[in-house]
């Protein structure tokens, strides 16, 4: 990492540490939870049958790509970067590997970032899209923020993470767009 950048890292790290509670601690790992990878892939299939039994197959489609995407290209990344992650001692919680990017933030925008555009694009009337959004766009940053305080991650894996997290939810946008009008134009020439 860039001098700048890791000393930035440091500074908000340990100012987080020392402002660190035990209730806080035990909120922001129940949060921290529902970006894990396993959980994410639960959710991921779980919504995958959902949208089959509606047929929405290009939504499956971007689906995997989001999801499966971010994953891959967070645990490739990680391991070509190969960055330590911050001292055990600043550690709430135990968490193995490499440091940047963050996956848990990566995988937590592919995931809920695409059940933002899928609720953007299915779910009528369109008032009920408000606080539905809202909530998954403050769990997305609340995850990548938790990754912070419990000492697992610096702030500049969780924008990591997000940058990875979000090119493959726009591709996966990009997906379904894609083959919705290809399915369109077909059942045109029928």
């Amino acid at each position: 990492m860039l001098p700048a950048i890791s000393a930035l890292d440091h500074q908000i790290e340990y100012f987080l540490y020392l402002h660190r509670t035990p209730e806080l601690v035990n909120v922001f790992t129940w949060i921290t939870f529902l970006g894990d990878a396993r959980v994410i892939t639960v959710i991921g299939i779980s919504m995958a049958i959902v949208l089959y039994r509606h047929r929405r197959f290009s939504y499956i489609a971007g689906l995997a790509v989001s999801i499966f995407g971010s994953l891959l290209a967070s645990y490739l990344i990680k391991i070509i970067v190969a960055r330590a992650r911050p001292l055990p001692s600043f550690a709430a919680i135990d968490a193995p590997g490499y440091s940047f990017p963050s996956m848990h933030a990566a995988c937590s925008i592919a995931m809920y970032g695409f059940l933002i555009y899928m609720i953007y694009k299915l779910l009528h009337p369109p008032h009920h899209r408000f606080p539905l959004v809202s909530v998954l766009a403050a769990l997305i940053l609340l995850i990548g923020f938790s990754r912070v305080y419990l000492g697992v991650h610096y702030p500049s894996d969780v924008l990591g993470g997000f940058v990875v997290g979000g090119f493959f939810l726009w591709l996966s946008t990009y997906a379904v767009a894609r083959l919705e009008t290809r399915t369109t134009k077909s059942l045109r020439r029928k």
